[in-house]
Parts: C-alpha cells; structure tokens; sequence
C-alpha cells in the first residue's frame, strides 16, 4: 500500500495537470478567436466598412468580451488549483522537513522577484484579458465606424 507522501505527490501532481489543462484551453480558445477574428477582418478589408459589415463587426466584440470573461474564469479556476497543489505541498513538506521544500520554492520565487522586477509584477492572465477586450473594442469601434 502507498504511504501518505505517494498519495500527496499524486494529488498534487493531479492539481497541477488539471492547471495546464485549463492553460491549453485557454491557448485553443484565444487561437480560435483570434483566427475568427483575422477572418472577419480580411473580410471587412476585402468589402469595405458599411452598415452591412455589422454582421462582422458585432459578433467580433462578442467574440472579444466572451474572451476576456473566460480568461477570467480560466485565471479563477487556475488560482483554485494552485491553492490546493500549495497546500498539498505544504502537507509534505510537513512530512519531510528535511527536504526544505518550502524555503527552496521561497527562494527561487525571489531570486525570480529580483530578476524581474517588473514583469514579476504583471500578471500573465491581465495580458490574456487585455488581448481580448482589445478585439471587443476593435469590434466596437469598427461597428461604429460601420454606421458613420
């Protein structure tokens, strides 16, 4: 039978497939929506701006706002992941005090802080959201255009 450390590595290792998975489908989402995006572009290039291009433009703001609220939601399923791999690690890091997991981890993290001070404070999934709400306003702006 496994003993308590095979079971907790298992959970953790489990918590942090689950974070990429979320990662892989926000990468496929925000591919799907840009190339959809790049399509009605060429598009709207292609035909010139008009009343008749809303059939474009508008689905592209949705497009982008539906995006950027599941990046969010992508971000929050992420953080409940992470929060359940740190406390699994805490849990054997407890068990093995000798392996200096967290005091490890916390210099890396800022060994990493001082390397990067700016970057380190900006976060990953903000990029993610601001790509997304880019298109919705690109979409928006294109729309209004569409009717002047």
């Amino acid at each position: 039978m496994a003993d308590s450390s095979d079971v907790l590595l298992e959970l953790w290792k489990d918590q942090r497939d689950q974070m990429r998975q979320l990662e892989t489908q926000r990468a496929t989402l925000t591919n799907i929506v840009i190339l959809v995006v790049a399509a009605g572009l060429g598009f709207t290039t292609q035909r010139g701006l008009g009343p008749s291009m809303l059939a474009v433009t508008l689905p592209m703001t949705l497009l982008g706002s539906y995006g950027a609220l599941a990046c969010m939601k992508y971000r929050e399923r992420h953080a409940l992941h992470d929060a359940q791999a740190l406390s699994l690690r805490k849990r054997l890091s407890d068990l093995h005090p000798s392996l200096v997991i967290d005091s490890e981890w916390a210099d890396t993290y800022r060994r990493q802080r001082a390397r990067f001070p700016a970057l380190f404070r900006l976060r990953l999934y903000a990029l993610w959201v601001a790509l997304h709400l880019g298109i919705a306003l690109l979409g928006g702006a294109l729309s209004v255009w569409s009717l002047l």
